[in-house]
């Protein structure tokens, strides 16, 4: 009776599952859904209080002060626009802790100051009680000179100091600039140079490598023995103002004065770096343009009538390195008279001039195929690098990666002739010399 029952309920044997209607009513909706139906509350904005900017501190300038500036005036501590650290004491100035004993201060005959030396002459005060001076030799030619501004040294200025210093590299080694050996050769007695290297050491091993490759790749084999006469400038030196005829003039003397030394192994004159040129190629035509205008211009030079039998000629040797050294000896070969007496250059009894100026002294010559660019590199690095006294081997071989930096202490003089153009140059020898009445001052 159980099984009947149980068969009647459910048909198919197994009990019957009940069915889920599902029930809905106008407005409602209770079927399942996979997303939520509560949307989040939207996201309030963020409100910042910026607070209001500080107002800038403007610099306002004192007024330039109306004071005789006195030998008084000057004594103590000073920075420059160049970026040199100045001290004078009394009539003596120190330059980066180098006396300048050829440029004491010079005082007018009312006590005012008038000058540093030869090189800055007074111009007057400036705002902020800075000084100004003018880069000239003379009051005559200082109009449109330079300006170098004196500033104290207060705390405030050193600190701007040594972040001007550092931003333009003048770090590392090159913060000690006395142990260069040089005097008055530091930062800020020339224009002060941006950054190019980590430090000296760097920038030296560079210039030095660059140097070496120009002038193997444009070298003629061995050394060549050419006399001065057949020798003018390239178009290319010293910044294309050619040679100084006050330098040419102060070599020639102290030939004739001291005797000249001739070249033996690594002591005696520097090695002319030489190209050998045709006369008719662009930049031998250049050269011997600029020569020739330098010619008109200055008598001091030797007589045009001298090179113009060489530009007749099919081939020259233009100088990139110790031209003036070529044109002191050809002032004995034309003997020409000095221009600072009336004096001729004459051999005397030295045979090693005579020499020198008939036959010639070893030089390096290179082709006429290098271009003008590579031409002032070398001429630049020549004078830039002269306290690497590289040289040549008996058998040809270069020897500049190998020099040696001489740290042995030289005189200003001699540092700065290396790097000034002509016309800087020519200013340099007059304060070395004292010259002080030459048509030449200003030009």
């Amino acid at each position: 009776m159980g099984q009947i029952v149980s068969r009647i309920c459910s048909p198919g044997g197994e009990p019957a599952k009940p069915q889920v209607t599902q029930l809905n009513a106008p407005g409602y909706d209770w079927s399942p859904s996979s997303e939520s139906q509560v949307e989040s509350a939207p996201e309030l904005p963020t409100i910042t209080v910026v607070p209001p900017a500080e107002p800038e501190v403007v610099h306002v300038p004192t007024p330039a002060p109306t004071t005789p500036i006195t030998l008084e005036t000057l004594q103590g501590s000073w920075v420059n626009s160049m970026g040199a650290k100045i001290i004078v004491t009394g009539t003596q100035v120190a330059l980066n802790g180098l006396p300048m004993k050829m440029h004491p201060i010079t005082l007018n005959e009312d006590g005012t100051v008038a000058s540093v030396g030869k090189i800055w002459q007074l111009n007057g005060w400036l705002e902020d009680e800075r000084i100004e001076f003018k880069e000239a030799p003379s009051r005559e030619v200082m109009e449109f000179a330079r300006s170098v501004v004196w500033s104290k040294a207060t705390e405030e200025n050193m600190k701007q100091w040594t972040q001007q210093m550092s931003s333009l590299g003048y770090a590392g080694s090159s913060s000690a600039p006395l142990s260069r050996g040089v005097e008055g050769c530091c930062p800020g007695t020339c224009d002060a140079k941006a950054k190019i290297a980590v430090d000296d050491k760097d920038r030296d091993k560079a210039e030095l490598e660059m140097l070496n490759k120009l002038i193997n790749e444009f070298r003629v084999p061995n050394m060549t023995v050419v006399p001065p006469r057949q020798v003018i400038p390239d178009f290319s030196n010293r910044g294309h103002t050619g040679l100084s005829v006050e330098h040419v003039h102060y070599l020639a003397s102290s030939f004739r004065d001291k005797g000249f030394q001739k070249r033996t192994k690594d002591a005696g004159h520097d090695i002319p770096v030489l190209v050998k040129e045709l006369c008719k190629s662009e930049l031998g035509r250049k050269s011997i343009e600029n020569w020739r205008g330098k010619l008109a211009e200055e008598s001091g030079f030797p007589p045009k009538d001298h090179y113009e039998r060489l530009f007749a000629g099919q081939e020259l040797y233009t100088s990139l390195g110790n031209g003036h050294f070529n044109q002191a000896l050809n002032l004995f070969g034309t003997e020409s008279i000095s221009i600072y007496n009336s004096q001729k250059y004459v051999f005397g009894h030295d045979a090693n001039l005579r020499e020198a100026v008939e036959i010639g002294v070893r030089s390096l010559v290179l082709r006429g195929d290098i271009p003008l660019r590579d031409r002032e590199t070398i001429s630049r690095l020549l004078n830039s690098k002269r306290e690497f006294k590289w040289n040549v081997a008996e058998d040809g071989t270069l020897l500049i990666l190998d020099a040696q930096e001489d740290h042995t202490t030289v005189k200003q003089f001699e540092a700065l002739s290396k790097v000034l153009d002509a016309v800087e140059l020519n200013c340099l020898v007059r304060a070395e010399l004292g010259v002080k009445d030459s048509h030449r001052i200003g030009k």
